[in-house]
């Protein structure tokens, strides 16, 4: 579709048709795992400032998003997500009470937590439903509970919306009484990308760094320019659709409805929008990063883990190919590669104790 299009696009009545046709939801057996879903108030006491210039215009929104949940708060009103908690049945939480561990709260003082940013091109994922078996399969191999924030969707809210809904998350759970050192940090694709989103906003105010991070399939180009994005199409599912096209997946979460053109892709490459543009990427934790042979986004995860290995101490950064494997393999978990990696996912946190 041309680039000329896009304002003439009614991209309310597309969030609407997004969330009545989702991904697919597989029921979450209870011989699987539990889940509760929670409320996350952002109130007074969870409100943040941005003091990250450098960003540029992601910085100005952070802020303005930022702003208006202070005044929310403010006012008596203040905005809310939800977040599932999930465990495996297969793991130490097998004889629980699930009213006792599906709270938001630690479950004693130094209980670790994998804190989950789900996928699905910042667009789809609503209410975490399409990942539940891959955070039951984490849960058993790690033996840890796994929080996901309900984060906002786009084309209806916009980029940043979606990483400062994680920023307030992680806040939230530390707010409860988790502390940052016992936070293992998640996502694939999208949430990969809004991973490393939220660890240099943290690195950059000078918090606390959680304790590691996993990234499966991370979506670090949002401008997809790596020639895997070529030479893969015939092995992947994803679309490769150009950027002057409305409907591409970046276009679709980022200010959809704008014509494309050289100064969106000069904000495309913020490193909050696309981290393997970051010129710093210093201070990262333990980092596992995962990925397909065959998927789109293999050229564009290596630069970024090379880029990662270089700013930081030696073995900060491991990366795991997959052979034959598309994007986000690990929603196939009927696949043996898909098993293997969350094997992999639970020994690498069983190590950063």
């Amino acid at each position: 579709m041309s680039n000329d299009t896009s304002p003439t696009i009614d991209f309310e009545f597309i969030a609407d048709y997004i969330a009545m046709n989702n991904l697919p939801n597989r029921p979450l057996q209870p011989s699987i795992g539990y889940n509760q879903e929670h409320n996350i108030e952002f109130n007074s006491k969870n409100c943040v400032e941005y003091n990250v210039p450098h960003y540029g215009l992601s910085s100005d929104k952070l802020n303005q998003m930022a702003e208006l949940d202070k005044q929310l708060a403010q006012t008596g009103h203040p905005r809310s997500i939800s977040c599932q908690v999930l465990v495996s049945t297969q793991s130490e939480f097998a004889n629980c009470d699930p009213n006792c561990v599906l709270g938001m709260g630690p479950l004693d003082p130094d209980e670790r937590i994998v804190l989950y940013f789900h996928g699905g091109a910042y667009c789809v994922g609503e209410r975490s439903l399409t990942h539940m078996h891959v955070f039951a399969h984490i849960s058993r191999t790690t033996g840890l509970r796994v929080f996901s924030p309900n984060y906002r969707l786009a084309p209806r809210h916009g980029f940043p919306s979606q990483l400062h809904d994680c920023f307030m998350a992680y806040k939230h759970v530390l707010s409860r009484g988790f502390k940052p050192q016992n936070i293992v940090l998640a996502g694939d694709s999208a949430g990969g990308a809004l991973v490393v989103g939220v660890l240099l906003l943290l690195r950059d105010m000078k918090c606390t760094s959680p304790l590691a991070a996993v990234l499966v399939s991370p979506w670090v180009d949002a401008t997809c320019s790596g020639d895997s994005w070529t030479r893969n199409q015939q092995y992947d599912y994803l679309p490769a659709l150009p950027l002057t096209d409305p409907f591409h997946p970046t276009r679709m979460f980022y200010d959809a409805g704008r014509k494309f053109s050289p100064a969106m892709l000069k904000e495309l490459q913020c490193p909050l929008v696309s981290p393997v543009f970051g010129t710093d990427l210093k201070g990262m934790p333990p980092m596992l990063v995962q990925m397909g042979r065959n998927e789109l986004l293999h050229d564009d995860i290596e630069k970024f883990v090379a880029k990662v290995k270089h700013d930081n101490k030696d073995g900060c950064v491991r990366l795991e190919t997959y052979e034959h494997m598309p994007h986000v393999f690990v929603l196939f978990d009927f696949a043996d590669a898909a098993q293997k990696a969350f094997s992999s996912i639970g020994s690498f946190v069983r190590e950063h104790n």
